[in-house]
């Protein structure tokens, strides 16, 4: 009896049919609808936080850093207790690259051996809700929060009054800093680079002026694990009116940060926000008649840069009739108009992503504000002076819809009091406004942190803090100017969906 013989599509249709099984199997039993969907996003307390501080500037006394943790009633109830504790980070040793730094440019000690830095013990804080302010390490420091101490967790670099000069940042791969130029008053300009991981990093370092792209940082700069790095970029700049400095990691992150000095002092440039089509810069003070402004496109097109700055009064043009031209791959200085005596945020409208910071007359080479972005859950500046003969402000800028924030002011002793017993502050859409912070009452003369916290349904809110000498309140002469960041209590987790992507070839 002859064999039966299987029909020619007999295998391929049974596989077909194997797998349309299995599929109908996977779907009948996939979870129910409410499992299926996608999940919402949901919030994890922070619980681990890192923050870098550079080296005492040039000509400086020793600093001191200021700190404080605020955590989130909603969060800290499961996080556990932890602690703060501040260390010291090391120079890259001269005798290991000849004097020179790791790229190959003569670093700030011009060859010279640098002093050697003393060895201090970590130190602890535990405590939240109050400032601690300790001295600062010899060289450059780092921060290392864990636990409920590192929710709503800043640190700053701080001089002897108590004063914050500049943020403990964040370790990163991509930062930006603008300023003005070497022929515009500083004559000198010193680059940090801290890394606090456990490999080591490498950065290359870009810098524009208003000539365009300026080399002399053309290698990358390596940085050994628990120390920091050193360049004196000045002699890359002379005749520069303006100047952007970009930090990029290809292995691992780094903390930057950039300080220019000139005739009677210096000051920190503090970090801009990423390029973008849309910024905004808080902190022109009412000396801000003589500022400038700093506008820096990273790409190959021209910028057309539209300003308009935010005043008690409403909103004003800074160039009317046309924007303001700005060349690709430079940095391109601006003169403002006179805005009067008066406080002022801008917002900067441009055709192309471009970074920008602003230059505010004061003492020294004056102080510097940057694009930021708007104060979420809270702001803080941990670093106040209390002493007599100065006054501290916030000047804040709503560039859309009205702003109501609480302003809190937390004493070293975690006294929490309001401004003149004020509950909330609104700030008018279009508008800036400034608002003028008692010292907390009492003889302490320490340090105190203040806390600038959105109320709900507040329209997008920016800060930056305003610290004046002698009368006159705000309208005295500018001692420091500090963009205010946010400290976050937690994090949003970004939403989850059932996917059989993941098992795809």
């Amino acid at each position: 009896m002859p064999r039966p013989v299987m029909p020619r599509f007999a295998l391929p249709g049974a596989v077909l049919l194997a797998l349309a099984v299995l599929f109908v199997i996977a779907w009948a039993t996939q979870p129910g609808p409410t499992r299926a969907a996608v999940q919402p996003s949901q919030s994890a307390a922070v619980t681990s936080m890192t923050r870098s501080c550079p080296p005492a500037a040039p000509g400086s006394a020793a600093p001191q850093i200021s700190m404080i943790a605020l955590p989130g009633a909603a969060t800290s109830a499961a996080t556990t207790p932890g602690a703060a504790t501040l260390r010291a980070v090391l120079a890259v040793p001269p005798a290991s690259t000849g004097g020179k730094s790791s790229s190959g440019a003569q670093n700030s000690s011009g060859g010279k051996p640098a002093a050697k830095t003393k060895a201090i013990r970590p130190v602890t804080v535990t405590a939240s809700g109050t400032v601690a302010t300790l001295a600062a390490p010899g060289g450059g420091a780092a921060v290392v929060a864990t636990g409920r101490m590192a929710e709503g967790f800043e640190a700053e670099q701080t001089d002897a009054s108590g004063t914050g000069l500049v943020s403990c940042t964040h370790p990163g791969s991509d930062m930006w800093f603008v300023g003005t130029g070497q022929a515009t008053g500083a004559s000198e300009i010193v680059l940090y680079l801290t890394n606090t991981g456990n490999i080591a990093a490498s950065a290359d370092v870009t810098i524009l002026t208003d000539t365009g792209q300026q080399n002399g940082l053309d290698n990358a700069i390596t940085v050994a694990p628990n120390q920091y790095v050193t360049e004196n970029i000045t002699p890359y700049v002379h005749g520069s009116q303006a100047l952007a400095v970009r930090v990029q990691t290809n292995t691992g992150q780094v903390a930057a940060s950039v300080w220019e000095g000139g005739s009677g002092g210096g000051a920190w440039l503090p970090q801009a926000t990423a390029p973008a089509t849309s910024l905004v810069i808080p902190g022109l003070t009412v000396a801000s008649s003589a500022a400038r402004l700093f506008v820096v496109v990273p790409g190959s097109t021209d910028a057309q840069v539209k300003v308009t700055a935010y005043t008690p009064a409403g909103t004003a043009s800074q160039f009317p009739g046309a924007p303001v031209d700005a060349s690709a791959d430079a940095a391109t200085p601006v003169n403002l108009t006179s805005l009067g005596a008066t406080a002022a945020g801008l917002k900067l409208t441009s055709n192309v992503p471009i970074v920008a910071g602003v230059l505010v007359p004061g003492a020294g080479i004056g102080s510097f504000t940057t694009a930021v972005p708007p104060v979420t859950e809270q702001g803080v500046v941990a670093g106040n002076p209390a002493a007599s003969g100065v006054t501290v402000g916030l000047l804040l800028t709503a560039p859309g819809t009205a702003a109501r924030v609480s302003i809190s002011v937390i004493s070293a002793d975690g006294s929490v009091t309001t401004p003149a017993g004020d509950q909330s502050v609104t700030v008018t859409g279009g508008h800036t406004r400034a608002v003028t912070i008692p010292r907390p009452s009492g003889s302490s003369r320490k340090p105190f942190a203040i806390v600038i916290t959105p109320q709900p349904g507040s329209g997008p809110l920016y800060a930056a803090r305003a610290v004046t000498a002698g009368s006159g309140g705000l309208s005295a002469p500018l001692s420091a100017l500090l963009p205010v960041p946010s400290s976050m209590t937690s994090i949003t987790l970004p939403p989850a969906r059932n996917s059989y992507t993941a098992v795809l070839p």
